[in-house]
């Protein structure tokens, strides 16, 4: 019976030992999903990813809605700058460039720019052959019109007979029969 007595004592302490042990163990384990403890639970890590998509919910939303004060700061910027005269009353002429495949560029720098203002010549120019004043070469266009297709690039080297003018334009034929109009302000008798 002795022998039984202490299997029994051995056994209720080993149970209160373990008990014991276990507790303490479990209350130092590490929290689900951190680094010292990568093994996580699919509820753990789908509520772990529901709370960030709702922080960057709320993150998005905030940016939208500076981005639409910003786009209406924007806007009222622009009215100002509309409504706002220009200083120069002069008409602009098309950009100098010498190299051909500048002339994609060139065009598109046209396109951007205002339509020139109608100006008259001190003197007309009817009847007269005028050349490039400033540029390797200027466009033909087939309006007057920056907007207008461009029909040929004139050289410095060909004149041009001015058949009427319009606007600030030369109705201009050139040697080879070509018609069309160029920018009076980059044109002029040669000297």
């Amino acid at each position: 019976m002795r022998l039984r007595g202490f299997i029994i004592i051995g056994a209720i302490v080993s149970i209160v030992v373990g008990f014991t042990l276990g507790k303490a163990v479990m209350g130092d384990s590490p929290a689900p999903g951190s680094s010292d403890d990568p093994v996580v639970t699919k509820s753990y890590a789908d509520k772990a990813i529901q709370e960030r998509v709702t922080d960057l919910e709320k993150t998005v939303a905030e940016l939208s809605v500076q981005a639409k004060a910003l786009q209406n700061t924007i806007n009222e910027l622009q009215d100002k700058i509309n409504l706002t005269p220009s200083a120069s009353s002069k008409p602009t002429t098309t950009p100098v460039t010498s190299q051909p495949q500048d002339k994609e560029k060139k065009e598109e720098e046209q396109e951007k720019k205002p339509e020139p203002e109608p100006q008259k010549p001190a003197t007309s120019m009817v009847g007269k052959t005028v050349y490039i004043n400033t540029q390797n070469y200027v466009n033909l266009r087939s309006a007057p019109t920056l907007e207008a297709d461009v029909l040929k690039q004139v050289t410095r080297e060909e004149g041009m007979y001015v058949q009427k003018e319009e606007n600030g334009w030369y109705n201009v034929k050139l040697p080879d029969g070509t018609i069309g109009w160029v920018y009076s302000q980059v044109v002029k008798l040669k000297q």
